[in-house]
């Protein structure tokens, strides 16, 4: 099976590590880069700077050599779980959740480990 490169960004600056980390990895593995970006709920525009930032990630991303998705949906790992599926994805780059989540809340690397258990699942680390 050929590999294909994941790499799911929010709206932060710090996206641009995880971006890197898959442009890396898609070199690597000589794979094609996709990157989506799930917004939860139904638009993108309850900030002012969602969308500036947005752009700014995806053309970096396009930059990179890049495929740039955006999906909305309730359900965050459902989204990437399917979206995963559909596009036979092999390798999957995310950020590490907030530390300031409860340890009884799963976080979406849980829940994504559990859905998909047939691909790799690469977690960087937040900056500090």
């Amino acid at each position: 099976m050929n590999s294909k490169v994941l790499v799911g960004i929010t709206i932060q600056e710090n996206s641009r590590r995880l971006i890197d980390e898959g442009a890396r990895l898609a070199s690597e593995l000589n794979a094609p880069l996709h990157i989506l970006h799930i917004r939860k709920g139904e638009t993108i525009f309850d900030h002012p700077d969602s969308s500036t930032l947005l752009d700014e990630l995806f053309t970096y991303g396009g930059e990179l050599g890049g495929e740039v998705h955006f999906v909305c949906g309730k359900e965050i790992p459902s989204v990437f779980s399917n979206f995963v599926t559909e596009n036979h994805i092999t390798h999957l780059v995310i950020g590490e959740a907030p530390t300031a989540l409860p340890t009884s809340v799963p976080s979406v690397y849980d829940k994504l480990a559990n859905q998909l258990n047939d691909i790799e699942i690469i977690v960087l680390q937040r900056e500090h």
